[in-house]
């Protein structure tokens, strides 16, 4: 380890250690990978012959090629571990980029989504769906130097973890039966148990700051990669039951209840959208440096991946109303909940720094949220809505450290109530100079802390009480180009305004992306996208070591890339 791993004026509290947070051959390569899809060029979407003209059967496989390449390589100041001073620069923070340090190609993947449905007289049904991936960029050697503290063994190889999140995995999606009736009031009851998503509320792109952040976990990785992405297309499907009691015509009553607990899917350590080398599910250490001079507990510490304390799976669930009054639709929710994202802790033991240190997360239990939404159709624009409040809540910290043994009590997280709105418009344009049809997706939200509950005085002095964002998407159309093909060129804007939220993992102020790309589509059969993503603020690692506090730059900023796709379904 370094010898000089922290530099800071004693104090009574213990300072914050090391923790994360927080062209020939591009086209040669994509040819390849679509010569693949072609082979299945002559199979169609497969509607399936039941013999019953009251059951329908569909089964679909929708394939995908695409690759992303790195247009710069790697700032010195988001791989290097210690600065040519010897300091803490992005140790804990470095293995994606020092994995991809150098401009290239960083994904090769190929996916297949396969659905199932079964429909019985339009009523019931059984719907199975199931995604796999497999991305050559993670089977091999990486860029990374010989560096022994960015938590890989050997140095320039991904995890096993990281291989199997990021490079070859198959999963089950949705796994669900459904079914509706008509009640004798002429009123309607419809349900669905199994495996599937859920959102309440009204939010597109900031779920996670509305009521839909209760409805279940979000796989943060996708929207990394598809930055244009809504909420709704990164929900995780979780096993739970859930209901709509159409009561009248225009009144209705939903509710669900939820069997399991599961976690955000966040980027890998050492993938290429990693900034942090220690998010939950990681194997490798945590490299933490305390002051010599602070008797007791100075020294270097490296703190192994203990076990997560995880929240029960029971005691998620959630009811809605939703009434239309006249052009305006009105809802009202209430949903309990756990936390999906934690919080990290190292335990670190002085007398045995290297042996008997851990590092794990603590995920908060019980969240009560409350609120309500308005949706109303004004010209070409549908504007909404949402209003929220939370109890309980979780607020962020940099990392909860504290000294002893196994067994030692932690400290409390910190938490409080919070204020959340949402502001969004979905709009379509006629003919403009731009267009002849064009649409347009914008979000504005905004949270506060109203109180906080910080008992251990935990919470990061660099977040602030307030904190608002912003992101839209505007897309002009075109319609047959060419012979067959449309054309949209979505582009993408997502900023964060002010402050650094004490509760969502927005950036800090002056942080964000922009992205322009072209979409095709070719006689509804072929799709195709190439985009081009663009990371705003200065490229700093999560966390600044100089205060112990999250940064005040973009652990992305230098991670501006292409991509190219094209998909199938049949």
């Amino acid at each position: 380890m370094h010898p000089r791993l922290w530099k800071r004026t004693p104090s009574a509290r213990a300072p914050r250690p090391y923790s994360p947070y927080s062209r020939v051959q591009l086209m040669t390569r994509t040819a390849m990978a679509c010569a693949a899809l072609g082979a299945v060029q002559g199979a169609q979407s497969m509607e399936l012959d039941s013999g019953n003209p009251d059951l329908s059967l569909r089964f679909d496989n929708t394939v995908k090629a695409s690759t992303m390449y790195r247009l710069r390589n790697a700032d010195p100041a988001l791989t290097q571990s210690f600065s040519a001073q010897g300091a803490p620069q992005a140790i804990n923070f470095n293995a994606g980029d020092q994995n991809f340090s150098q401009r290239g190609f960083v994904s090769e993947r190929l996916d297949l989504l396969s659905e199932f449905d079964a429909v019985y007289q339009g009523r019931f049904g059984l719907r199975i769906s199931a995604a796999g991936w497999y991305d050559r960029a993670y089977q091999r050697g990486t860029d990374a130097p010989n560096d022994p503290t960015n938590g890989q063994s050997p140095y320039n190889q991904f995890a096993d973890h990281t291989q199997e999140e990021s490079g070859r995995k198959a999963e089950l999606m949705d796994a669900f039966v459904f079914g509706s009736t008509t009640l004798a009031n002429g009123g309607k009851l419809s349900g669905r148990l199994g495996q599937h998503s859920l959102l309440y509320g009204e939010s597109l792109f900031f779920g996670d700051n509305g009521i839909a952040a209760a409805q279940g976990p979000t796989d943060v990785s996708k929207l990394l990669s598809s930055p244009n992405a809504q909420f709704k297309e990164i929900a995780i499907p979780v096993p739970q039951l859930s209901g709509q009691w159409q009561v009248a015509p225009n009144f209705s009553l939903g509710g669900y209840v939820q069997f399991q607990w599961k976690e955000s899917r966040v980027p890998a350590a050492g993938s290429y959208f990693s900034t942090a080398n220690v998010p939950w599910g990681a194997t490798g250490p945590e490299f933490v440096g305390i002051p010599a001079s602070i008797p007791g507990i100075g020294g270097n510490y490296v703190a192994q991946p203990g076990a997560d304390d995880k929240p029960r799976n029971s005691g998620q669930f959630g009811l809605q109303a939703k009434w239309r009054l006249d052009e305006t639709d009105l809802g009202f929710y209430y949903a309990r909940y756990h936390d999906k994202t934690g919080q990290l802790y190292s335990r670190l033991n002085p007398g045995a720094p290297a042996t008997d240190s851990s590092w794990f997360y603590v995920f908060g239990s019980d969240i009560d949220v409350a609120g309500a939404s308005v949706s109303r159709s004004v010209g070409d624009f549908n504007v909404s809505a949402e209003a929220s409040l939370r109890d309980n809540m979780p607020l962020n910290v940099n990392n909860a450290v504290y000294f002893g043994p196994n067994g030692t009590a932690r400290p409390a997280y910190p938490t409080g109530r919070t204020a959340h709105i949402n502001l969004s418009t979905i709009a379509s344009f006629g003919p403009n100079f731009l267009a002849k049809e064009s649409g347009l997706a914008a979000e504005l939200a905004w949270n506060r802390v109203l109180h906080k509950n910080d008992p251990d005085n935990e919470i990061d002095q660099g977040r602030t009480r307030d904190a608002s964002i912003v992101q839209f998407v505007y897309t002009p159309t075109y319609r047959q180009v060419f012979d067959g093909v449309d054309i949209n060129v979505p582009v993408g804007l997502r900023y964060t305004l002010s402050g650094r939220s004490s509760v969502t993992a927005w950036g800090p102020k002056g942080t964000g992306s922009a992205n322009i790309g072209i979409e095709g589509n070719f006689r509804n059969t072929w799709q195709f996208g190439l985009n081009y993503t663009r990371y705003i603020g200065t490229s700093k690692p999560f966390n600044d070591y100089s205060t112990g506090q999250f940064s005040d730059g973009n652990p992305l900023g230098d991670r501006n890339f292409i991509s190219l796709n094209l998909r199938r379904t049949f």
